[in-house]
């Protein structure tokens, strides 16, 4: 299992931190990628190069004014923003790509849930994937907790939506947090072998980087989901938790990872 950290490429002093702490990679936001300048986005980049820290995922993949299911769905919108991203997305690596994007993938009240799954599907297929593709990149969905999407809520319903999407490359994500607190299965993630694909990882309750313990209920829970995670044939997971101090927390948190 390989762990990486969340952060902006933007966070120099954060990357040269990750890499100090022995993070295997990071993971930015594809926002980053799609919309920093030439200079900004250069400059991300050869830091990178300069650590030799891998920059393996990108989350945030669609910003919230960019709809993606609905009535007001404007594909050439969402085009020019892909087109931006993923070319520079290819540029640094990026092999793993996170759907979450809570508010681009709600439909609003009184739109029928088929009709938005179905379009978030075409979505995945028709535009995301084709683009993944060429740069060697999977998407993963990342399910969020209930009144942060109005859709896609557990594990098994990545698993559906991706093969509805009819996309080879287009997979699942487990996140902890959101698993704890939706009350999803955990043990269900065992049976989905090969088609998880990516995780995150924080302290369940509070969203905290996640620390060495003497509650042994909170430890079961880190324990459980790593180990369903290996079951499930996902390799990486990566911190995306909150902080007041990431250069102190990040080492001690890898450290507690890598130990489980």
């Amino acid at each position: 299992m390989k762990f990486g950290v969340c952060r902006g490429l933007d966070d120099l002093q954060s990357m040269q931190a990750a890499k100090s702490a022995g993070a295997d990679y990071l993971e930015t936001g594809f926002g980053c990628l799609a919309d920093f300048t030439d200079e900004k986005f250069l400059q991300g980049k050869k830091m990178l190069d300069s650590l030799e820290l891998k920059c393996l995922a990108a989350n945030s993949f669609i910003p919230g004014n960019i709809s993606l299911v609905g009535d007001n769905v404007d594909y050439c919108v969402i085009e020019d923003y892909l087109d931006r991203g993923f070319e520079r997305a290819g540029i640094i690596g990026i092999e793993k790509i996170v759907l979450g994007s809570g508010r681009a993938r709600s439909f609003p009240e009184g739109f029928s849930r088929d009709k938005a799954e179905e379009q978030l599907a075409y979505f995945l297929g028709e535009y995301a994937a084709p683009r993944a593709e060429k740069i060697n990149a999977i998407i993963v969905l990342e399910p969020l907790r209930f009144g942060e999407s109005s859709m896609l809520h557990t594990v098994a319903d990545g698993v559906r939506i991706a093969e509805l999407s009819g996309a080879k490359n287009v997979f699942a994500l487990a996140d902890l947090y959101h698993v704890y607190g939706n009350n999803d299965s955990i043990a269900q993630m065992t049976q989905f072998n090969g088609l998880v694909r990516h995780s995150h990882i924080a302290e369940p309750i509070n969203r905290r980087y996640p620390f060495a313990t003497d509650n042994e209920s909170v430890l079961y829970i880190y324990r459980e989901f790593l180990n369903a995670l290996k079951l499930a044939g996902c390799d990486t997971c990566s911190i995306e938790a909150h902080t007041d101090d990431f250069e102190g927390d990040v080492k001690s948190s890898l450290a507690f990872l890598k130990s489980l």
